[in-house]
């Protein structure tokens, strides 16, 4: 399934969500979806809004640019992440740009629990992908994959043992 597809069923979905029903949901499949770039780590998905847009004075539909979400949560392994990355990004777009109490509560919404608990794995996920050394405890095997060497400046948090480079892939 592509960006747009995923992104019709996630709006499918949100239409047979009551909580949402006096939110404009009938806008946003005119809202452009694209992709990250590959080497982002931390992000996962953005709503991106337009010149202008003012969130402190509230957002709609229309003014949102794009939603990008991470190329990589678009696999297989990944796409039940992918639809509540979209899902929490139009969540946005519907004029609740903050993570406060609210929009926490529309997001406990998604009737797909699992993929709402994903995003620590997918961050992992990425930051593996991307790394280039791997800091290994000798006592306890502990494995933390770092763009760097450590060249010994850094120690295991429970043994206190200093942790080896190991070249990553």
């Amino acid at each position: 399934m592509d960006l747009e597809e995923r992104g019709q069923a996630v709006i499918t979905r949100m239409r047979g969500i009551p909580a949402l029903s006096h939110l404009p949901v009938d806008d946003l499949p005119s809202i452009p979806l694209g992709l990250l770039r590959r080497s982002a780590t931390r992000l996962h998905a953005v709503c991106r809004y337009r010149r202008g847009a003012r969130k402190s004075e509230g957002v709609a539909p229309a003014d949102v640019r794009c939603i990008d979400v991470h190329p990589y949560a678009l696999t297989d392994q990944w796409s039940r992440y992918a639809d509540f990355l979209l899902y929490h990004e139009y969540i946005h777009a519907l004029g609740i740009s903050n993570h406060g109490r609210e929009f926490r509560e529309l997001e406990a919404l998604w009737p797909d629990e699992g993929a709402r608990s994903m995003g620590q794995e997918f961050g992992r996920y990425l930051r593996e992908r991307s790394s280039k050394w791997l800091w290994v405890c000798p006592s306890c095997g502990d494995r933390h994959p770092r763009s760097r060497r450590g060249n010994g400046r850094y120690r295991c948090r429970s043994c206190k043992v200093i942790l080896e480079d190991v070249r990553g892939s």
